[in-house]
């Protein structure tokens, strides 16, 4: 039987918070105390704002930011695909 890597084998619900990881799961509870009348200069946040891109990309991975691509290695050979498998882990822009 396949396990979880993140959960040390138990996938049950409510084990979310036993992740072996040193990144936080983005499904717990925020940890951030900021609100909505918190000062600018009290927010721990900040805010860069970026240049709004006008050319035409010549491929959508021209349009990648920050956010991470992993290569899907053991779905694309179980399947014997030909080609690269990677997905795109939006929920780190949480």
């Amino acid at each position: 039987a396949k396990a979880c890597p993140l959960m040390n084998g138990d996938c049950a619900g409510g084990q979310e918070g036993k992740a072996d990881s040193a990144w936080i799961l983005p499904n717990l509870p925020s940890k951030c105390t900021w609100t909505a009348t918190t000062p600018a200069s009290k927010s721990p946040h900040s805010c860069v704002r970026l240049t709004e891109e006008k050319k035409i990309l010549p491929n959508v991975l021209k349009k990648v930011g920050c956010t991470p691509m992993v290569r899907i290695n053991k779905i694309g050979k179980s399947y014997g695909l030909k080609c690269e498998l990677l997905a795109k882990c939006e929920y780190f822009n949480a």
